[in-house]
């Protein structure tokens, strides 16, 4: 994030060691290290929950675009039997009427007398 160097660091070392003293440089470092640590903590965290609800969303994309595709392939299925279905039901219908104008075939009983 921030481009310190080695120089950088020295001079600012340098500079608190001046204002600060030598008697309270180790607390306020000790100080400034914690809150620093507590920085990068929150960071993270912030961070993680970021990429959490990242994720998150792109999972609710995803069960979306498969929920949409298999009510589309159910109801092409769908679509597809109850097409079937009406020509069954159509060749149903149109079927007794063509039995309907033939005759009847009668028994052939004479065959099995003369069998006997």
């Amino acid at each position: 994030m921030f481009d310190i160097g080695f120089f950088e660091l020295c001079l600012i070392g340098i500079i608190a060691l001046l204002v600060i003293g030598p008697e309270k440089l180790p607390r306020v470092a000790r100080t400034v290290g914690l809150w620093v640590g507590k920085a990068q903590g929150l960071v993270k965290t912030v961070k993680y929950e970021i990429d959490e609800q990242l994720r998150t969303e792109e999972l609710k994309q995803s069960m979306q675009q498969a929920t949409n595709s298999v009510k589309s392939q159910v109801s092409e299925t769908i679509e597809d039997v109850e097409a079937k279905f009406n020509d069954l039901r159509d060749e149903l219908k149109t079927a007794p009427q063509d039995e309907a104008n033939e005759p009847p075939a009668a028994p052939d009983t004479k065959k099995n007398q003369n069998a006997d």
